[in-house]
């Protein structure tokens, strides 16, 4: 195994302190990275946009949202006005008479007369008497007529 024999020359053995002025002139300062993309904030903050040189004539300068400021017209210039309410016009004479016929039909009568007896009737009788009354209300509500079976004149009049 060598050895070193120890000398008491003094020689440099690290390489010699800097002092903190010296090492304050060496190193650079940090700096903040530059990041990638667009700055934080808002859309429409006005200080970003006065920094840029607007251009000469443009609306984009004033709003930097994207796409199209034209108002758009929703319903076609060209398409006919229909009101809702337009339905094919029903001829009130062809109304009244389907609706005296059927109050003065004598079968549609005896089955009702029946019901009210507390007979039993067919499936047909039942099918019959149920078409013609439900055409019968139809009829009723196309010419505005009220259907009122409950006697409410009467207990009006007994509060008097």
């Amino acid at each position: 195994m060598t050895r070193k024999k120890k000398t008491r020359k003094t020689g440099p053995l690290a390489a010699p302190k800097k002092s903190k002025e010296e090492l304050k002139r060496s190193s650079p300062e940090p700096t903040k990275h530059k990041g990638k993309g667009k700055k934080p904030g808002s859309r429409f903050n006005v200080a970003s946009g006065a920094s840029k040189a607007p251009k000469a004539g443009s609306k984009a300068a004033d709003d930097p949202r994207f796409g199209s400021k034209k108002p758009i017209q929703l319903v076609p210039a060209n398409a006919p006005v229909t009101p809702a309410t337009a339905q094919p016009r029903l001829d009130q004479a062809t109304l009244e008479a389907e609706l005296r016929s059927l109050e003065n039909d004598p079968e549609l009568q005896r089955l009702l007369a029946a019901i009210e007896d507390g007979e039993d009737l067919s499936a047909s009788e039942e099918a019959y008497v149920d078409e013609r009354t439900e055409r019968f209300e139809q009829l009723a509500e196309q010419l505005g007529l009220t259907l009122d079976d409950d006697e409410d004149d009467d207990w009006e009049d007994s509060d008097v």
